[in-house]
């Protein structure tokens, strides 16, 4: 197998402008998912505003700083979720695509629905029934299908045994484009007036006005305030104490198919499968054909294993993602794609390396991180996607903003569910 390497998406570079008087009201370091998306929300008031990172590396192999696992052109969306606060962050954040794409004009969202299959519905260790449940509750549209005969009838060539139950989820559900939905928000964000820097940050360093960002381009910016949306490698540039952020390390795998097995594949949803019983895998998911940078066709999958991997330094995120990702992985996530796909043609295999954040508590750290005797906080934080925040990603980054912007707490959902835990309170 060969590893996908990426393609730059988004490369202004030029070092931005200096805004009232050399400091800007905000700076948003990180520039993934929920930092653009960030730069977005903050341009449209009156505050200036810095969007500082780098873009994606040509060449993963000789790249020796930091990655990001957006860089990717498949993530599933959809409502249907087994945890009320997940399911309303995607429920709005769906509701934005188009206006997103609108203002941008890049289009990054799939509507080919997204399927979610369990062998173990109405159970009680099962989570299908509550999904559809909770889903329905924020507004998404559903089917439930019930066996494996009735998933054939609509689904002819994925492959389900007799006691599987499906949900279908229709309307905005399907997949995002990573890289697509990226772009899309930094355009919208620089066509209102937001700088962007394309320099990594190496230190950030709190002063009595606001904070000094130093990047590796010698670049040192000012701001009143800064959002931190650095994901797994946020601990690496923290002025002070360290969040309780566990990452783990997961591989995807593509297999590229010919034009024929895309028209027998047409209309195919993203799907998220409850396995009963495998060896390596609790659960898989994927996206159905999507065309990569390297102009080939791909149905992706990746899964949750029963044992995970965890990266904790410079020297494991290098190493980790300088891989192919771990073959006992891929090869699994093989096995259980030719069995959902029976007779499919494959015409290459390739592995990407990935790495997902988890917080204490499985929702993002979405907080200010200064000391509560300052009179008005300078450092907050968006971070901590759990494998979750790609399709939420949008109202994530509102969330923060409304925060940044106010100095307290103003979004309708509890500040206690995002409160940041720092490792020196969960160390034993």
């Amino acid at each position: 197998m060969v590893s996908v390497l990426g393609l730059q998406s988004f490369q202004p570079s030029s070092a931005p402008p200096r805004l009232d008087g050399g400091i800007y009201s905000v700076a948003v370091i990180g520039l993934g998912m929920v930092g653009s998306a960030a730069c977005r929300h903050l341009s449209s008031g009156s505050l200036s505003v810095v969007g500082i990172g780098p873009s994606e590396p040509l060449d993963w192999k000789s790249h020796t700083e930091i990655f990001a696992s957006h860089y990717d052109q498949g993530r599933i969306t959809r409502i249907v979720d087994r945890d009320t606060v997940w399911s309303k962050l995607a429920a709005r954040s769906i509701n934005s695509y188009e206006q997103i794409e609108k203002e941008s004009g890049i289009s990054f969202h799939g509507k080919v629905g997204s399927l979610r299959v369990s062998p173990f519905y109405g159970q009680e260790a099962d989570s299908l029934a509550k999904s559809l449940q909770v889903g329905t509750d924020n507004g998404a549209c559903t089917e439930l299908i019930n066996g494996g005969d009735a998933l054939k009838f609509k689904f002819p060539y994925l492959q389900f045994k007799s006691e599987e139950v499906g949900a279908m989820e229709y309307g905005g559900a399907g997949y995002i484009n990573p890289r697509e939905t990226v772009k899309a928000q930094l355009e919208a964000a620089q066509r209102r007036g937001v700088s962007i820097l394309r320099e990594l940050v190496t230190k950030i360093e709190p002063f009595s006005d606001g904070v000094r960002i130093f990047t590796n381009g010698e670049s040192m910016i000012l701001a009143k305030k800064v959002l931190i949306c650095t994901e797994a490698y946020t601990n690496f540039i923290l002025p002070g104490r360290k969040l309780d952020l566990r990452t783990q390390a997961v591989s995807i795998l593509l297999a590229e198919i010919a034009s024929d097995e895309q028209r027998r594949l047409q209309g195919m949803p993203s799907f998220i499968w409850r396995l009963d019983a495998h060896p390596f895998l609790h659960s898989v998911y994927g996206c159905p054909p999507v065309v990569y940078p390297d102009g080939k066709t791909y149905v992706k999958i990746g899964g949750t294993a029963w044992e995970p991997r965890y990266v904790s330094n410079r020297e494991e995120f290098l190493h980790w993602f300088h891989s192919d990702g771990a073959k006992d992985e891929t090869e699994a996530l093989l096995d259980v794609l030719t069995t959902l796909l029976p007779g499919l043609s494959i015409k290459s295999l390739a592995t990407k390396p990935c790495v997902v954040s988890y917080t204490a508590h499985g929702y993002p750290y979405i907080d200010s991180l200064d000391d509560e005797q300052l009179d008005e906080a300078r450092i907050f934080v968006a971070v901590g996607g759990c494998g979750a925040s790609a399709k939420s990603s949008d109202e994530i980054a509102r969330m923060a903003c409304l925060l940044v912007e106010n100095g307290k707490w103003s979004y309708d959902l509890d500040a206690a569910l995002f409160k940041a835990v720092f490792l020196d309170e969960t160390e034993t």
